[in-house]
């Protein structure tokens, strides 16, 4: 197997499920290729795919299977190299779309100014708090961003919006906030990065994280946006607000 096909199948194996678009914009090829190698993988019985039947766009998902992932821990293990907790049976998870894959090609777009030096999904950002005795914090990703010559190390939550079936209208804005930033305020050691991206489900959210971080301070840095502000900018634009600041800030002005 192709050192590129070694490569989409652990992408897909340490992110759960990715498009063929995302997986030609990790990779760094065309969609045409992207193609090929996903459908001699399928062929191969390393992935499986599935598309929704209310999917217009009829756009299939490919995510490794167990043959698969149990190929890539034995190379992995073979080699010396260690081998990812969950690997194969991991969910997506939403800094993914948000942030990750937006950022890889911004930095693609702007090859030499800017460029995501690192990133680790959920359960490797796990393991790296876990390594500052700060495995209470639950954070979706870490990642490392350069830009103009500026670095910028972050923690990202993801807001899922409102906790349990049934909340009333006037607790919406609210519901499952707090949990976001319980383990910061539990603890009094220092996070090992610059700031703290959270997005919000929606603009109620955001002004309520933003109220909530003036009324009763965090140590370190929150940067707060929303989903909507993802989905129509790239995210290193201005698109990140502090509290008690108007401003809406680059990724990189938040290092500064």
């Amino acid at each position: 197997m192709s050192l590129r096909r070694w490569r989409i199948l652990s992408f897909l194996a340490q992110h759960g499920s990715a498009s063929t678009l995302d997986v030609a914009l990790v990779c760094d090829v065309s969609r045409l290729t992207a193609h090929r190698d996903l459908a001699w993988l399928h062929d191969e019985g390393l992935v499986r795919r599935d598309r929704s039947a209310e999917d217009r766009t009829h756009t299939w998902w490919y995510a490794a299977t167990a043959q698969g992932a149990e190929l890539l821990r034995r190379e992995l293990a073979a080699s010396g190299r260690s081998v990812p907790l969950q690997l194969g049976r991991r969910h997506p998870s939403p800094a993914d779309a948000l942030l990750f894959l937006p950022l890889v090609e911004v930095s693609r777009r702007n090859a030499g100014t800017c460029e995501l030096f690192q990133w680790l999904a959920t359960m490797e950002t796990s393991a790296r708090l876990r390594q500052h005795d700060l495995a209470h914090l639950r954070a979706d990703g870490y990642g490392v961003w350069f830009e103009d010559g500026r670095c910028l190390r972050f923690l990202v939550h993801v807001d899922r919006g409102p906790v349990g079936d049934a909340i009333a209208e006037q607790e919406k804005r609210t519901s499952g906030l707090s949990g976001l930033l319980t383990g910061y305020r539990r603890s009094h050691r220092a996070v090992p990065v610059g700031t703290v991206l959270i997005t919000a489900q929606d603009t109620e959210r955001e002004e309520q994280l933003l109220t909530d971080l003036v009324r009763d301070p965090l140590r370190p840095q929150i940067a707060v946006t929303t989903r909507e502000m993802l989905y129509r900018h790239w995210p290193n634009d201005q698109v990140w607000r502090l509290p008690g600041d108007g401003m809406a800030r680059r990724l990189t002005d938040l290092g500064a």
